[in-house]
């Protein structure tokens, strides 16, 4: 090959300082062709590589934005052709993307570029990556590539894809891409070998708020796993109590269930979307984890019924004719208290010295105790009276009595 070479004058490393010298001097359209022309005469694949790749960036900057798409998507092929690992040609699908949103026309669908980087991310089990590029997709058009991404999403994160014998949507890839598209498969149909489901355990039960109830989670293997992680979202409606979760690994027969059961109490009323459950697992004599999260489940929470305690206490301060009488309004519900009016009612023959008869209490938070004092007065000698019991009782808004109490005087 040498010898034919120096008969014909190809010199493939005297072309490529061609290319960069007219790279140099700003004839972008010369050098991509002159790049291009040295990728078929050298003879190691590196050099080839290198030659392909600066005949895309010079077309680039000839705004040859077909033609520099073209190039970076051969370079892909070829890259993958040598047994190049996939996450080496990511940069090269990214450049790829690019130049196809530069054209009117792309020559290659940019929904395929991203099919093929999307498949890369789940043959490699990079899942952050995975979930970070899925959450930022935005499609131009809605094609076969675009609602295969969406498909192979759905299977990844259904719990039937490995019962199912599912498989990857079916569209036009290149043939060197065939490698990377059964690792794909393989790990979407794996992600899928533990079921998880979520279960109020008694569905009659009212979930009120502050007041706990349990939730039971089943998982079912369908091959020999052992689960590494557990942990369930509650979000900010409400917090985990306890939680019979297993020391870790939880190692899980083929057909296997098991349930761990979890406390639960709700902060708020209102829907409470509790969940998903994320679940990490390995295979054994296998590398790597695989992500399952279950489905959420919505529960409705009831506000707390509000609930007032009121007691009373005297104090003789002038033997049988003046008492000293303290209040005690404490919120012994689940819910805080909005405008809370006491009332008192003085028997005949008592009046109030001091205080009010009313007391206003704008609000009584959760286990809060709010106490006030009155002096009543006998207006003749008591002897002449029977009973003198001193009644208190509790409100809300809307004239709502919560409560009531009442206190003989004399008694203490």
């Amino acid at each position: 090959m040498y010898i034919i070479r120096r008969i014909l004058r190809i010199d493939p490393q005297r072309d490529f300082s061609k290319g960069r010298e007219a790279f140099d001097q700003g004839n972008y359209a010369l050098a991509s062709k002159i790049f291009l022309k040295t990728h078929k005469q050298f003879d190691t694949i590196d050099m080839k590589i290198i030659s392909i790749e600066n005949a895309a960036i010079a077309a680039e900057y000839a705004d040859m934005f077909d033609k520099s798409l073209e190039l970076y998507y051969r370079t892909v092929l070829i890259k993958l052709h040598v047994e190049k690992s996939p996450k080496e040609v990511l940069l090269d699908i990214d450049k790829a993307i690019h130049m196809a949103r530069q054209c009117e026309k792309p020559p290659i669908p940019i929904s395929k570029l991203i099919f093929m980087k999307f498949l890369i991310f789940l043959s490699q089990k990079d899942f952050d990556q995975l979930n970070s590029f899925y959450n930022k997709l935005k499609f131009e058009i809605s094609d076969n590539y675009s609602n295969a991404i969406e498909k192979t999403w759905i299977l990844i994160h259904s719990t039937d894809t490995y019962e199912k014998k599912e498989l990857l949507p079916q569209v036009d890839l290149p043939k060197e891409f065939y490698s990377i598209s059964e690792a794909a498969e393989r790990v979407m149909q794996r992600c899928s070998l533990c079921d998880i489901v979520l279960n109020k355990i008694d569905q009659s039960e009212l979930i009120e708020k502050g007041t706990s109830f349990s939730l039971s989670v089943t998982l079912t293997a369908y091959a020999p796993l052992s689960v590494q992680k557990i942990n369930l979202k509650t979000g900010t409606r409400g917090r985990i109590l306890t939680s019979s979760a297993p020391e870790f690994p939880l190692r899980l027969s083929t057909g296997e269930n098991y349930s761990i059961i979890f406390s639960l109490i709700p902060n708020l009323p209102g829907e409470w979307l509790l969940g998903p459950l994320f679940l990490v697992y390995s295979i054994p004599s296998e590398p790597g984890e695989y992500p399952v999260i279950s489905k959420p489940i919505s529960l409705m929470v009831e506000d707390a019924p509000p609930a007032l305690s009121l007691s009373m206490e005297s104090e003789t301060i002038e033997e049988d004719l003046e008492y000293l009488i303290t209040i005690f309004a404490e919120n012994v519900g689940k819910t805080t208290l909005q405008e809370v009016k006491i009332v008192t009612e003085i028997p005949e023959g008592i009046k109030i010295h001091e205080g009010t008869k009313e007391k206003h209490i704008s609000t009584l938070g959760e286990g809060e105790l709010f106490q006030y004092e009155i002096r009543v007065r006998f207006e003749l000698d008591r002897t002449h009276f029977s009973g003198h019991i001193v009644k208190v009782s509790g409100y809300i808004k809307d004239n709502q009595r919560l409560s009531k109490a009442s206190l003989r005087l004399g008694d203490n």
